[in-house]
């Protein structure tokens, strides 16, 4: 069977390898990529505009954003299917209509709720973006995408399964995704890259092995973790580094700027 198996990963390699040669990163200036989750939402509310605005004065290079769409199908940014956590609203957003969202405040603010549209004007031409793909069509998407020119400027992270879909639309665009929990053999990730073509894996620190890392690294496959809750912290991030990673997504950007300029990283 395992001989059947290596096969069958021969056979898929190359063709893998093409799709891949096809992505088009966004362009970075610095050797290590920081990505704020949700924004510099420190100061700020989380996946609003002035988190974007923050996160940009700041100097990450990405922003992570959430993306839902409401009752007409209108994509919008908000992590949650409900309203409840971070507005005065109730509901899903799913089940809200458009002009319902726009009016909607964040709890304990007069700031609303950005549409993706509003997101896509703040940040064309000065920062790149994350995409993380909760509840939206990509053909939509990239429409958007394009029509505010940040095709070249995104990153989409979404499921395995929806992978492909992403592919076919958009072949330039970097998909990341997350792989299976029950794998945790070098040769299972590879199988599962070849399964699903992502072009970046995320996960945390304890997702990898010093050898699944290496056997990544051989079919080019870049690692960008999330060094959230306990890992966002001088240790998880140093762990990350230990591993040769050179991306992180965090909740504390300034922190972990400087930690990286100490560590001349930046």
């Amino acid at each position: 069977m395992k001989c059947f198996i290596i096969k069958i990963l021969l056979l898929v390699l190359p063709s893998v390898v093409f799709a891949q040669s096809k992505t088009v990163f966004p362009k970075t200036n610095h050797p290590f990529i920081v990505i704020a989750h949700r924004g510099f939402h420190v100061d700020a509310p989380e996946n609003t505009l002035e988190s974007l605005r923050k996160a940009i004065e700041l100097g990450v290079d990405y922003v992570e954003v959430d993306i839902r769409t409401t009752l007409e199908g209108v994509p919008v940014v908000m992590h949650d299917a409900n309203l409840e956590r971070t507005t005065d609203g109730k509901g899903k957003v799913s089940a809200t209509s458009t002009v319902d969202f726009r009016n909607l405040k964040i709890k304990g603010t007069e700031i609303s709720p950005p549409t993706f549209s509003s997101f896509l004007m703040e940040a064309k031409g000065k920062i790149n973006l994350y995409l993380d793909i909760k509840d939206a069509d990509p053909e939509k998407i990239i429409g958007m995408l394009d029509k505010y020119q940040m095709r070249e400027r995104v990153v989409v992270y979404c499921s395995p399964q929806q992978i492909f879909q992403w592919k076919k639309l958009a072949p330039t665009i970097p998909v990341i995704t997350s792989p299976s929990s029950n794998i945790k053999s070098p040769f299972e990730f590879e199988a599962f890259v070849l399964s699903f073509p992502a072009s970046v894996l995320d996960g945390n620190v304890k997702t990898y092995s010093p050898e699944i890392i290496q056997k990544l690294t051989e079919i080019n496959i870049p690692i960008w973790l999330d060094t959230l809750g306990d890992d966002d912290t001088p240790q998880g991030w140093e762990t990350a580094i230990g591993f040769n990673i050179r991306a992180l997504q965090t909740d504390k950007p300034k922190e972990l700027l400087e930690y990286l300029s100490k560590r001349n990283l930046r």
